[in-house]
């Protein structure tokens, strides 16, 4: 089984660095900084060039996401309705 613990080790002394620069800011920005980063700067290529931004997600990827989480809320509602029972 493979696990993901965010933020890592890299991500941790990154952090202390963006905590230091950005005093006050909200905590999440500076663990997915690096990422940030990428999808502005692959937006704004798209922009510039006319490109597809790679590994970005479009508004028809968008909707169809939340079209599955719409259609799965009430399954994982219904299950976990009966897990909180059952305890």
């Amino acid at each position: 089984m493979f696990r993901h613990c965010m933020p890592d080790e890299e991500d941790k002394a990154n952090v202390s660095v963006l905590e230091a620069k950005y005093p006050g800011a909200m905590p999440y920005f500076f663990s997915q900084d690096p990422d940030y980063i990428t999808v502005k700067e692959r937006v704004a290529k798209m922009c510039v060039t006319g490109e597809e931004a790679l590994d970005i997600a479009t508004i028809d990827i968008a909707i169809a996401a939340l079209s599955v989480g719409e259609y799965l809320t009430p399954l994982m509602q219904k299950e976990l309705s009966g897990t909180v029972a059952s305890q």
